[in-house]
């Protein structure tokens, strides 16, 4: 194995200007388990999580540029709307 790869996971594109604001809601506990479909890049200071629980689908977001981490979760949306709200963030269409 190359001792020097370097893989990046997928990096969402900028908010355009337009985006759709996502109702974040804060989790003010540990985060409730969840199968994670999907993710965003560990290198950057705010990663997502494509999530699925109890039939449903959400995003996670993690913000790590503070102290703790600030951790809100999308609202808990049939799978297909999930999808597409996951194809909106890393597309930039929602923020």
């Amino acid at each position: 194995m190359d001792d020097d790869f370097d893989y990046h996971g997928t990096h969402p594109a900028a908010p355009d200007p337009d985006a759709v604001p996502v109702r974040w809601t804060p989790v003010l506990r540990h985060p409730d388990r969840a199968r994670i479909r999907d993710y965003t890049c560990e290198c950057l200071p705010v990663v997502f999580e494509d999530c699925r629980a109890g039939g449903q689908g959400f995003i996670r977001r993690y913000d790590r540029s503070v102290v703790p981490w600030a951790v809100a979760d999308s609202p808990r949306i049939n799978v297909s709307a999930a999808e597409t709200l996951w194809r909106q963030l890393i597309d930039g269409k929602a923020r």
